[in-house]
């Protein structure tokens, strides 16, 4: 019976929920960028790789945002340096990576109709963040946005009245 309640505990416990709220953040930060990207390339404002710019800096702008203060509760700089060259770092690796491949990406569809090229580029934007997300949130979290108590997240375990020395409970 124990088992199944440290699963149950484990089920419930802090890394599945900052997960869903990383999982969340990044929807966001990926609506936001793709929505950039597309619009920018599909009206001929931009080039494959200079819409995947402009896509990666909405995004990450979402991104840094809701990862600091909404999914690792961050509303002190405890580590300034750490918390932001790492976040930024990272974010400018994916940004290579994705203007690299959707330039690539526009390359090879030039032959293709405006309509299918859009899709294509777009499709490697989506596909390159993708295979990125879960390195990113286990460097994020074990990493960049980790606590002082090495719990590996920024946030603070609250005591209960259980932990508190003796001496101190009435």
């Amino acid at each position: 019976m124990r088992g199944v309640t440290d699963l149950i505990r484990r089920l419930l416990g802090r890394l599945p929920r900052v997960f869903t709220r990383y999982t969340a953040a990044s929807v966001a930060a990926g609506v936001a960028s793709e929505a950039v990207l597309l619009t920018a390339y599909g009206i001929h404002l931009l080039t494959p790789g200079q819409a995947s710019a402009a896509g990666w800096a909405s995004g990450a702008l979402v991104n840094y945002g809701l990862n600091r203060w909404w999914v690792f509760r961050h509303r002190e700089q405890s580590r300034p340096v750490r918390e932001t060259l790492g976040f930024w770092l990272t974010s400018l690796a994916a940004l290579g990576l994705s203007t690299w491949a959707t330039g690539l990406a526009g390359r090879l569809a030039a032959p293709l109709d405006h309509g299918l090229r859009v899709a294509v580029v777009g499709a490697v934007f989506l596909g390159v963040y993708a295979s990125l997300f879960v390195a990113k949130f286990a460097f994020f979290n074990y990493f960049v946005f980790a606590g002082n108590s090495g719990s590996g997240s920024g946030l603070r375990r609250r005591r209960s009245r259980h932990q508190v020395p003796t001496t101190t409970r009435e």
